[in-house]
């Protein structure tokens, strides 16, 4: 996520001062940016705050400027990114929760999770 502050002169003569606040994400396997104006960097934090919320409850996949969704492996070598799998109808209800557990896939593994509340559920009972 970003925080960018600058200010500039308009032709009337005074200044106008806009903070930009973005964040990169995976949306249905689609790579997405959103980006926030503002006036001040404190009104672009706090209109952050209702976006990263809409973005956790979309259940969207945050990306980061070091690993664009390619995490280094125990190696240290870049692995394959993670994808979602297009919902053929056919996938699992979460036995906890009632709901229909998104396919993931990297390096040839395949597992099954949702989004519930702060985490990524499994269908298992957390410990």
């Amino acid at each position: 996520m970003e925080n960018s502050s600058s200010s500039f002169e308009s032709t009337s003569g005074y200044t106008e001062a806009i903070s930009t606040w973005s964040v990169r994400y995976l949306d249905r396997g689609f790579e997405c940016i959103l980006s926030i104006q503002a006036e001040s960097g404190s009104e672009a934090l706090k209109k952050a705050v209702g976006a990263i919320e809409h973005l956790i409850e979309a259940q969207c996949i945050p990306l980061h400027k070091d690993s664009p969704n390619r995490p280094l492996s125990a190696n240290g070598e870049k692995s394959e990114p993670i994808m979602m799998i297009q919902s053929d109808g056919k996938n699992p209800i979460c036995p906890l929760h009632g709901v229909e557990m998104q396919k993931w896939s990297k390096n040839g593994r395949v597992w099954y999770a949702h989004r519930w509340e702060d985490y990524w559920c499994h269908g298992k009972k957390r410990e």
